[in-house]
């Protein structure tokens, strides 16, 4: 089957939805589909080769329309993308659509849809078009990303007969393919890291506090832009190191250098430094990133995240608690604990949570 993947933003991104749109990808190309990437974009020049700097195969084509910030592609991209869909049959392909904008499209010229949704509508013009979407011929299949975002699809739109929860994934690490990362600090304390964004309600201060607390252990922030790890560096002492942006493909070297992962999302957590509350149906790509790292975990216990997490494969403390993180960290000085959950949250992402299961996942039940 001819599957047309439109990202509906640009690549490349430091933003998570590049990331996403790369390995869905990649795993339905696996899945033995042949598939087009549509993207707003073009590479940088340092940037020579994308589907080594996300760290995918090359088993799908890509294809960036030259649009300068396409993010949401907005009205003024759909003439590109229309020129560029007509080229496919549509009784041949099927278009799997992170954007509202181009399922609609794609919808209206006649090709069957699966529509991925990752947040409520923001405004009345995307409730308006996903109310028209669901009710259109071509319709295949909702896709979203946590239980908690299911509910609030039913009780905005009534019942949506084709809907999927579809959490985010991780690759299977392949043994012995890690490469070496050049990693500050002490050798012989505990090493503990984070991997993200580091704006508001991402729980750096709780990091920072936790490092503040046992200045025996190693604190690791990778990510952030420099403006951001400015701020957060003037406030960390001597035992938090922040290396910065590091391009995808690197990011499973650098969870393997660290002993135990933080998840301290908190109540209010921003979406890309916007005024967006995403902690009540979230998806995080790096919790099964973490998983996937064979690693302890330690989450904000969350509603969202106890869909995935359990007292079996993590640690799951309240967001606000200090003194209930510098515990639960001291709690993985104790390497046979540590590995114990670490184990079982491998195990729980090797059979629900690889990027491969989701895909096929995500179209099971669509004719093909």
């Amino acid at each position: 089957m001819k599957i047309l993947y439109l990202s509906g933003f640009p690549i490349p991104s430091r933003a998570a939805h590049a990331v996403h749109a790369m390995k869905m990808c990649q795993s339905l190309a696996r899945n033995g589909h042949e598939v087009a990437l549509f993207a707003g974009g073009r590479p940088p020049e340092r940037i020579k080769d994308l589907y080594e700097y996300y760290g995918v195969a090359n088993t799908f084509s890509l294809k960036l329309l030259p649009l300068a910030g396409m993010r949401g592609a907005t009205l003024l991209s759909l003439p590109q993308l229309h020129r560029a869909l007509r080229a496919y049959d549509r009784r041949d392909a099927l278009v799997y659509a992170r954007s509202i904008y181009g399922a609609f499209l794609a919808a209206r010229m006649g090709f069957r849809i699966v529509y991925e949704a990752h947040a409520p509508p923001p405004h009345a013009l995307i409730h308006w078009l996903e109310k028209r979407l669901f009710g259109m011929k071509g319709f295949q299949k909702l896709i979203v990303i946590s239980a908690s975002l299911k509910c609030i699809y039913l009780s905005t739109y009534g019942d949506i007969p084709r809907m999927e929860v579809c959490h985010d994934a991780a690759d299977v690490p392949i043994v012995g393919a890690v490469p070496e990362y050049a990693w500050p600090g002490r050798p012989d304390r505990l090493q503990v890291g984070y991997v993200g964004h580091l704006y508001r309600g991402r729980g750096i201060d709780l990091i920072l506090g936790c490092a503040e607390r046992l200045p025996h252990d190693d604190f690791h922030i990778v990510g952030g832009t420099e403006r951001d790890i400015q701020h957060w560096r003037s406030q960390g002492g001597a035992n938090v190191y922040f290396h910065g942006f590091i391009p995808p493909a690197q990011v499973p070297a650098a969870l393997s250098r660290c002993d135990v992962l933080l998840l301290p999302y908190q109540k209010g957590l921003s979406l890309g430094g916007r005024n967006i509350d995403t902690s009540s149906w979230m998806s995080p790509m790096k919790l099964f990133e973490y998983m996937a790292a064979r690693k302890a975990i330690i989450a904000s216990d969350l509603p969202v995240l106890r869909e995935v997490l359990n007292e079996n494969n993590a640690l799951l403390v309240r967001p606000d608690d200090l003194d209930g993180w510098v515990s639960a960290l001291r709690a993985c000085k104790d390497q046979s604990s540590r590995e114990r959950r670490a184990a079982a949250a491998y195990a729980d992402f090797l059979a629900n949570y690889t990027w491969d299961k989701r895909a096929a996942r995500a179209l099971q039940g669509v004719p093909l």
